[in-house]
């Protein structure tokens, strides 16, 4: 727990506390477990990466966009420059999804 301290919270005036209690929220939601064995809070990632961030975008698009994937998609090109690279995985992504490959 303290690792995630300092990660997280180290360049802030966040408590330990503070941080423990948001890891006992996210271990009482079932995002996280915590290890009974020893005496220190040993926490560990519950929830694979994939699933949280879909569950994250699909809570923002029916917020913020009314359910729209344009809209999102569309805000989040709009919000910052865009690298080459990352127009080519977009692209490749949408001939895939499009069935072209």
């Amino acid at each position: 727990m303290r690792e995630v301290h300092e990660a997280v919270y180290g360049d802030t005036d966040t408590g330990y506390t503070s941080a423990l209690k948001i890891m006992q929220n996210m271990l009482a939601k079932g995002l996280v477990t915590r290890s009974e064995d020893v005496r220190q809070h040993v926490y560990s990632a519950a929830v694979s990466e994939r699933p949280t961030l879909n569950r994250l975008v699909r809570g923002w698009m029916d917020s913020a966009f009314a359910g729209s994937s344009l809209a999102l998609a569309m805000q989040a090109l709009d919000a910052r420059p865009v690298a080459p690279e990352e127009l080519a995985q977009l692209k490749a992504m949408i001939e895939k999804l499009e069935g072209g490959s």
